[in-house]
């Protein structure tokens, strides 16, 4: 993929974990992106030409929110690599051997490239190599980073999109949500979070998008964007996305969000509106 990188709040990743950063993962965008929400808590990386992994200390947020790189606690890691399944793959194993006798582990939450799961189990099939936790198993879920870096085109029905503010605004975010995506993962009481929805001709918000900022200036990350079900087909979702968008853009110079690799049609409006594949991504979590 092809991003741009130049903006201060940008920089390329250059140290992690007390160890230089070649320049192809440095600037991969998902590494950027991540590493700038605040710093990581690593304690080691490894990278060859195929893939880049670095493990972190985990702590849940108590907020609520789960980033995908996280602070520490002595109850486990959390990893995440980009690249190849088959490089992240070897990484891992490489990574476990390493560590002996306590290996990667405890890992709470890993978010890998897409493969890595089943490329881990057939490299300790055939060679023998201790497959670690969460890896002994199939992935909780499959999908997709995407992001963009500058305003998408105006489309249809942004005109009845509003930021929605205040402690009233969030409470119709949250009965939009129940109905049309109740598994949200951003909260709607997440303090750093923004939303914006779509109003029919009764005012009733129908479609919803937020919007986390983790840290000010940086870049912002999509989530809990969702359409009313019997209001679906009509492009309001990619309304409230597009505002939402819009809205990022101005303020940071990176917008992110992930989507279920099953949600054709969520990745078909995302790159309507000028979002890029970054990574496919497979993950473990509580």
């Amino acid at each position: 993929m092809t991003l741009s990188l130049d903006a201060p709040s940008l920089a390329p990743v250059t140290q992690v974990a007390g160890a230089s950063v070649p320049p192809r993962w440095a600037h991969h965008p998902v590494v950027v992106a991540e590493a700038a929400h605040g710093g990581w808590d690593a304690s080691h990386v490894w990278h060859d030409d195929d893939a880049f992994l670095v493990r972190l200390r985990w702590r849940e947020r108590i907020d609520g929110g789960r980033p995908l790189a996280v602070d520490h606690d002595a109850a486990g890691v959390s990893l995440l690599a980009v690249g190849g399944a088959e490089g992240a793959a070897r990484l891992l194993l490489a990574a476990e051997a390493e560590l002996r006798p306590g290996g990667l582990g405890p890992v709470v939450r890993a978010s890998m490239p897409r493969g890595t799961y089943a490329a881990v189990s057939a490299a300790g099939a055939c060679g023998g190599a201790v497959v670690p936790a969460p890896f002994d198993r199939a992935p909780f879920d499959a999908w997709d980073w995407y992001a963009v870096t500058g305003p998408p085109a105006v489309v249809a029905g942004e005109e009845r999109v509003v930021e929605l503010l205040g402690d009233a605004g969030r409470a119709e975010a949250a009965a939009c949500l129940a109905v049309a995506n109740p598994d949200g993962e951003l909260p709607v009481g997440e303090p750093r979070s923004r939303w914006w929805g779509w109003r029919d001709d009764d005012g009733v918000v129908r479609a919803v998008a937020g919007a986390s900022r983790r840290v000010p200036g940086r870049p912002w990350t999509l989530g809990s964007i969702g359409t009313d079900p019997a209001w679906r087909g009509r492009g309001i979702g990619a309304a409230v996305t597009a505002s939402a968008t819009r809205a990022g853009v101005s303020e940071a110079s990176m917008v992110t969000l992930g989507v279920y690799a099953h949600n054709v049609a969520a990745r078909s409006v995302y790159r309507r509106l000028g979002y890029v594949l970054g990574q496919e991504f497979e993950s473990s979590r509580p």
